[in-house]
């Protein structure tokens, strides 16, 4: 209950998108409270946080840090989290570059820590680049920004790294404007002293950001990360790429040969090696050449520096740390990819259809018609693919790239293999066929290297290199994923990566080989996602092995994760290799089974996967199917009839061009015997012909094949089968449904009108009665809607009344012809409902009149949600219909089932919400005032999930089914000033008052609503704005609950949940403030409701309620006594002994009445008289108690 509730919250606080980030609520406190704490500008020049707001820091950092494995769960609220701390940082930045220019620096650098972590944290579980999209982006906030890390460069603090990592990132946003740098370039003065490392620089805005972050790209850790990003951007700008961006590649270059120690020549230097400040240098370097890499569209700025960035990448000068050779193979690949076409250009594989021109016009058409003059030639393969050639020439650079590459993939380190793979796999796919092809075959035999194959076919790799192989299956699996591996490399390469799914060697007590078996999991995954069909025919062909290898690692593999990979690959296979045979399954057994449940899941199945194989289900699956429409088995019978209606809906387009699967389609009807829609097993059967007939109807076959008289008695024989399902079957909802699908396409003729309002006759049964009851809401007669207004309310039974509200709705949702007309039928349908609302039948099923209510406010909601005029209409009718319409809505959003509430509320916010609501009617101008106070008060109620404008409310996202913010919301609309609105909605408080456990929240809200409120009523009556008081009292409250004990007092559904709700809020004292006067009338309707009852659960509310009203006043205490002195002498046994125990309380322990020294003998009578004993056995006891008391009271 707790995690519904909690998801419901969730839900609600995001509007209609479901949210996973469970701790969202104390999250979103904590998050107010840190930015209202941080967010003072008095407490900038403190060294540190508050101890609370650094507590809350911490505790948010954990939760966020929870989702790192889940991040996308943060969505729904990353925009809100990040502006406002965004806004704290952008406000606390600006104050100190305003300082700095006025020579006053009187704010701390360490005071936002926490909001810098904050804004860290958020960055490392979701990712820099989708913070960014919410960090400001003002030119305004260039040179603070720049200021403020200047300043966090020159008071370098170990702890203030994740400020400085923001700043930085930040930065890379702003490097994007689309204005000159110069031009936005005030000439920063006053900046602190730094030392850049002896570099030269201009004093210009842009040449302090360039050396600003050459300085942090020898910093460990993410500030590194942060400024190559900053400066790759800066550098790629218009104003910036042609004049400084290869100067600083040819700075970067020189960096890393002065760092490794190496010559001119790109030879080692054997004296030096690396320490950890010379790695961090040339690690820098060189991610910044990997975003500037990525940045750039051609390779002209990298000039004369590619030879010596090839020596480079092959120096062994690196081999001692393993990110250097990551971010080697990272710059390596990157630079290849500079020197070959766009992706665009890359070779493409296409299935013949007809001929090959036919595959080369596709070619041109996908591709928007681009100039493809690049292309010389096109083959056809054997294996039925389209090789396009494409004439480009490949830099000898290239091909140095791609073995330094493939060289990587021997590296010991798993990252820089998972790196080099990529690299590989980009490469290939933008090179010609015949390159790609010696690429896939030179991975390939990496396998075979130091392998031994004997006469079996088995493969010995006891001699074998773990990382060779790991590194040869990653890159594969990059091949297949973008389809390089053709249809002679796959089964070449499959019995290999089947040898690496088992692939593992001892070495002492301990094996290896979990990291191969796991890429080999990759591959087979990714041979699933082949785009070719030649490639997935060459799977075909093999999927026996490949599944009985899955399979047997998903099992039995040592290793958890290979496990789930295992099993991960095998689903991939099952769901695209296997499609035909789940189809086969599901077609032949599941949706035979004997249980219905599982073949209505089984027709559900087959709505999805049936597009996806249709002419296999066609030509394969579909004659078996129709065969069995009559077979004398039900099951199979109700199975296949049902199958073949999803067949025929979801693959039209297919069958109805095949004039052989029309036809089986078509024959459905006729081939089922007429005994099996009478005898045993009707209904199912009947269910199952209207499902079809309603599927047929909404793929919109034509029946009769174009021949009106054949048409004509296909359409009545259709008829017939509905007019016998809603006959036969009880669940009847599904069948009007499909009924309502055949009308709208295949209509209906005057005598099946006729026919259908026959059955609604008073003499038919009750069930098919019942039935066409909720079928004439497919019907367009005005006679049609009368009838159905009628049966709203006088319907012989619930179900009947029940159905009609139904099909009311959707009558008028229907309903056509003139505006006048549609007017008249709306405001009957309205009046009907309205009745429908004040159905409370009870029998022994319960509360069965909100069957009534609840389709009546569906009903409502489809009448105002087709016609956001119709509310205005109710107005200008000239009747009090409208208001008290709005007054049964309001009441019924305080019922106690929650469906129904819910109903409600989704009802009145269509109609404050979605309504056009200038009435201006002249019969009640008040109808206006009314609307526009309601709409406020529900807009601006506490409970509100936010504080949006009225107008633009989301409707459903409120969750009305949650009574404590339901109650809490609805309850101000007592404030209202129209009796029409408060008398009912005050009466729904009251009926759900006396139910627990709603009872006790309904209470609570109209007591905490109470509060509000004055004693007397106000002297005059004014409009209600959002922030004015209630025009209400507590004087009201009494006088509503002596109206409502007033009513018919042989109905005990209103008086006695009247009496209890009373009582309960004297004792919660909501009604203390209460005039003198008002409390006379409230005990006088009691008195009545008491008078000559012998209900014991009434009178017991009574007596009860009269010893609260004691406590009131004088008066009211001596009025009780009376009371409770002559129900001392009740004939029932429980009432004389309720009243003495109430007495003994109203006058010995709270003293309400005073008796002097009698006191004594008033408790002993009362406490020691056995009071359940006959009547004349306490005749005297009661005679002397009622003697003494009343001497006191009468005084």
């Amino acid at each position: 209950m707790a995690d519904s509730a909690q998801e419901s919250t969730s839900t609600a606080d995001v509007g209609s998108v479901p949210t996973f980030f469970w701790e969202h609520v104390s999250f979103l406190d904590s998050l107010e409270k840190v930015v209202t704490s941080a967010s003072d500008p008095d407490s900038w020049p403190l060294p540190n946080a508050p101890d609370e707001e650094q507590g809350l820091v911490r505790e948010m950092c954990k939760i966020l840090e929870t989702y790192q494995e889940k991040p996308t769960c943060l969505d729904p609220y990353l925009e809100r989290t990040v502006s406002k701390l965004m806004a704290v940082v952008q406000e606390y930045v600006s104050a100190y570059h305003d300082s700095l220019e006025a020579m006053c620096v009187s704010i701390s650098m360490t005071r936002l820590n926490g909001i810098f972590d904050l804004l860290y944290t958020i960055c490392k579980v979701r990712g820099y680049k989708i913070a960014l999209r919410f960090f400001p982006h003002t030119v305004a906030d260039v040179e603070p920004v720049f200021t403020t890390l200047w300043r966090y460069s020159v008071d370098f603090n170990a702890s203030s790294w994740p400020a400085r990592y923001v700043l930085l990132i930040w930065l890379s946003l702003l490097a994007m404007i689309p204005f000159d740098i110069e031009s936005i370039d005030s000439g920063l003065s006053g900046l602190p002293a730094i030392d850049l490392h002896g570099c030269s620089n201009d004093g210009t805005l842009l040449s302090l950001w360039i050396e600003l972050g050459k300085l942090y790209l020898s910093r460990p850790g993410c500030e590194m990360e942060g400024a190559a990003v900053m400066l790759a951007r800066l550098l790629s700008r218009k104003d910036t790429v042609t004049l400084l961006q290869p100067a600083f590649i040819e700075w970067a270059v020189c960096e890393i040969n002065e760092a490794a120690g190496l010559n001119e020549k790109g030879k080692d230097n054997p004296k030096q090696r690396l320490d950890i400040e010379s790695v961090l240098r040339i690690n820098g370097a060189l991610r910044v050449l990997c975003h500037l890499f990525a940045a750039m569209d051609s390779p002209r700025a990298l000039g004369k520096q590619v030879p010596v960035l090839q020596r480079i990448f092959q120096s062994e000068t690196f081999e001692q740390n393993s990110i250097t050779r990551k971010l080697i193979s990272k710059a390596t690949q990157r630079m290849a990819l500079l020197m070959l076409p766009p992706t665009q250009l890359r070779t493409k594989h296409f299935h013949t259809r007809p001929s090959v021109r036919n595959n080369l016009g596709e070619f041109e058409a996908k591709d928007n018609g681009a100039d493809y003059s690049a292309v010389s030639n096109s083959t056809e393969n054997y294996d039925g693919t389209i090789e396009q050639v494409l004439d480009i020439e490949i830099p000898e650079d290239v091909e140095c790239f791609l073995g330094i590459l493939l060289h990587r993939l021997h590296d010991k380190d798993t990252i820089v293999r998972w790196s080099a793979s990529k690299g590989v796999g980009r490469i290939t796919e933008r090179l010609p066929v015949a390159l790609a092809r010696e690429i896939v075959t030179a991975v390939a035999n990496v396998l075979k290297e130091e392998t031994i194959v004997d006469n079996r076919g088995l493969i010995d790799v006891s001699m074998t290199a773990e990382f060779s192989w790991h590194g040869a299956l990653l890159c594969l699996a990059e091949l297949s994923r973008r389809g390089l591996l053709y249809p002679q490399h796959l089964r070449d390469i499959i019995p290999w990566v089947i040898r690496g799914l088992t692939y593992e060697i001892q070495r002492g007590d301990y094996s290896v080989g979990a990291n191969v078996r796991d890429a080999a999991c990759y591959v087979m995954w990714s041979f699933a996602r082949i785009p070719n069909a030649s490639g997935k025919c060459v799977l075909a062909e093999m999927s026996t092995e490949m599944a009985t290898a899955l399979i047997s690692v998903a099992v039995f593999d040592r290793e958890s994760n290979i496990r789930r990979a295992a099993s991960a690959a095998f689903q991939e296979h099952v769901g695209r290799q296997y499609r035909n045979p789940l189809l086969h399954h599901l077609c032949t057994v599941t949706i035979y089974h004997w249980d219905i449940k599982t073949r209505e899941l089984a027709v559900k199945a087959l709505r999805e996967l049936a597009p996806l194989s249709p002419a296999y289900l066609r030509k394969v699956l579909l004659p078996g199917i129709v065969a069995h429409t009559s077979s004398p088995f039900l099951a199979v019978r109700h199975g296949a009839i049902t199958a073949v209606g999803a067949i025929a809906e979801v693959l039209a387009t297919h069958l109805t061009a095949d004039e052989a699967a029309s036809e089986m389609i078509l024959a459905v009807v006729g081939s089922v015997p007429a005994r099996y829609m009478e005898d045993f097993g009707a209904p199912m059967t009947l269910a199952a012909l209207a499902s079809y007939l309603g599927s047929l109807s909404r793929a919109g076959w034509e029946i009769g094949g174009g021949d009106n008289n054949t048409g004509n008695n296909i359409q009545n024989k259709y008829f017939d089968i509905f007019v016998q399902a809603l006959t036969t079957c009880k669940d009847v909802m599904g069948i009007v449904c499909e009924f309502t699908a055949f009308v709208d396409v295949y209509g209906l003729k005057a005598e099946q009108r006729s026919c259908i309002e026959e059955y609604t006759r008073v003499d038919r049964s009750g069930t098919s009665r019942e039935s066409f009851v909720l079928a004439l809401g497919v019907l367009s007669d005005p006679d049609v809607a009368n009838m159905l207004c009628r049966l709203v309310s006088d319907g012989a039974s619930v179900e009947i009344r029940r159905n009609a509200a139904m099909a009311l709705g959707q009558f008028c949702e229907r309903a056509q012809g003139n505006e006048r007309q549609e007017h008249a039928q709306e405001l009957a349908a309205v009046s009907a409902l309205s009745r429908g609302l004040d159905d409370h039948t009870v029998d022994n099923r319960g509360d069965v009149g909100s069957w009534v209510r609840k389709e009546s406010l569906r009903s409502l909601a489809r009448i105002f949600e087709s016609n956001d005029r119709a509310f205005v209409g109710l107005c200008s009718s000239g009747n009090d219909l409208s208001m008290r319409l709005l007054g049964q809505i309001v009441r019924a959003a305080t019922e106690k089932i929650d469906k129904l509430r819910a109903e409600a509320g989704r009802v009145l916010e269509i109609i404050l919400f979605r309504q056009h609501l200038e009435c201006n009617s002249a019969a009640d101008p008040h109808i206006d005032d009314c609307l526009m106070q309601l709409k406020q008060l529900i807009a601006n109620s506490p409970a509100h999930f936010s504080s949006t404008e009225s107008d633009n409310q989301e409707i459903g996202a409120f969750n009305w089914a949650d009574p404590k913010s339901a109650f809490a919301r609805i309850v101000h609309v007592l404030s209202v000033d129209d009796k029409r609105l408060r008398q009912p909605l005050f009466e729904g408080f009251v009926l759900t008052g006396s139910v627990e456990p709603l009872g006790k929240i309904a209470v609570k809200a109209v007591a905490t609503y109470a509060e509000t409120l004055a004693g007397t009523e106000p002297t005059c009556t004014t409009a209600v704005a959002s922030d004015a008081q209630p025009t209400w009292s507590i004087d009201g409250i009494l006088n509503e609950l002596t109206r409502l004990l007033l009513t018919d007092r042989h109905t005990s559904r209103i008086i006695n949940p009247t009496l209890i709700v009373a009582d309960q809020l004297i004792e919660q004292g909501a009604l203390l403030t209460a005039s003198t006067e008002s409390w006379i009338p409230l005990y006088r309707a009691v008195q009545r409701v008491a008078f000559k009852l012998r209900a014991p659960i009434r009178l017991t509310h009574c007596l009860k309620l009269y010893s609260s009203l004691a406590l009131m006043s004088d008066e009211l205490a001596r009025l009780a006594a009376e009371s409770l002195l002559a129900h001392i002498g009740h004939p029932t046994l429980k009432i004389r002994q309720t009243a003495a125990d109430f007495l003994f309380g109203l006058v010995c322990i709270h003293g309400a009445v005073d008796v002097g020294n009698d006191i004594e003998e008033i408790e002993q009578l009362l406490a020691e008289t056995e009071w359940s004993l006959d009547k004349d056995n306490v005749r005297n006891a009661r005679n002397r108690l009622v003697e003494l008391v009343r001497q006191h009271i009468r005084q």
